[in-house]
């Protein structure tokens, strides 16, 4: 496992979620593309030979399979397809992690979620893994596309002058990464980015944010540290304990609870 050692001081982590804070192999990833590619099918009436391919090129070309189909023109709600996306994925798969809850709770620095996908989803995850009072605060879907309510859809139809509506903003965009760092007042030299995406983890750096691919042992071009599991987080980067100015490790004190974390406007 790679080390890193450059001596900087950091004051805030920010945290990919899904595949992130547990594993792939758990099977939540395949099962949401499942449930994508069923909501193209039967939602969307596009062409069933069609959807698994047009599925993953959307994905690598806008992001998101959502963010892509938005982009060819598809008209559908977004509350409609996250419930749809993830309203029968396999959460009971997701089981309380208190080694990752005690990790995170002993680490001093701000630490936010940052998530493609919607509010509802982030909160079953992180309550199920036993880390909704972790974080202070979720980046997620509707931070990032805060005019995409069901009213603000209405509205932009009735319009007749509106002027066309952007694309949906999510990773591995720069612009995503740059509104994440304002909307939160990072100091990106100060941050570090864990995400189990090469190309989110590319974006990050291009950002300028300090960065740690998560699920894989070598390092991806734009990544700073390689870890096999976020439980590992301690061995690779001990210079998160350690106090401003001192080279001791602080012990690992567990704070009170604290208040469960909130989407951030």
């Amino acid at each position: 496992m790679d080390s890193y050692t450059t001596g900087a001081k950091f004051d805030c982590l920010l945290f990919d979620m899904d595949d992130t804070l547990y594993p792939l192999s758990l099977g939540i990833n395949l099962a949401c593309r499942k449930n994508i590619q069923d909501y193209m099918l039967h939602k969307l009436q596009i062409e069933e030979s069609q959807v698994p391919k047009m599925c993953l090129d959307l994905y690598k070309e806008y992001g998101t399979t959502m963010a892509g189909l938005k982009v060819l023109g598809y008209d559908f709600d977004y509350d409609d397809f996250h419930a749809c996306v993830h309203g029968t994925l396999p959460y009971e798969k997701l089981k309380p992690d208190p080694v990752l809850r005690q990790l995170l709770l002993s680490l001093p620095q701000r630490k936010i979620i940052f998530t493609n996908s919607d509010k509802a989803h982030a909160a079953i995850v992180l309550e199920k893994l036993g880390l909704e009072d972790c974080f202070e605060g979720i980046i997620c879907f509707e931070t990032l596309n805060p005019s995409t309510t069901k009213q603000d859809v209405d509205d932009q139809k009735n319009a007749d002058d509106a002027a066309p509506r952007r694309g949906i903003l999510c990773k591995p965009s720069l612009e995503s990464m740059e509104a994440v760092i304002e909307i939160a007042k990072l100091d990106p030299k100060r941050t570090v980015f864990f995400d189990d995406s090469a190309r989110n983890i590319a974006a990050g750096k291009a950002a300028g944010l300090h960065t740690v691919i998560v699920g894989s042992s070598a390092l991806v071009p734009g990544a700073d540290v390689a870890l096999e599991s976020i439980h590992n987080i301690r061995e690779a980067l001990p210079e998160l304990w350690e106090e401003e100015g001192a080279g001791e490790h602080v012990e690992a004190v567990l704070r009170p609870a604290a208040v469960e974390a909130t989407v951030l406007a």
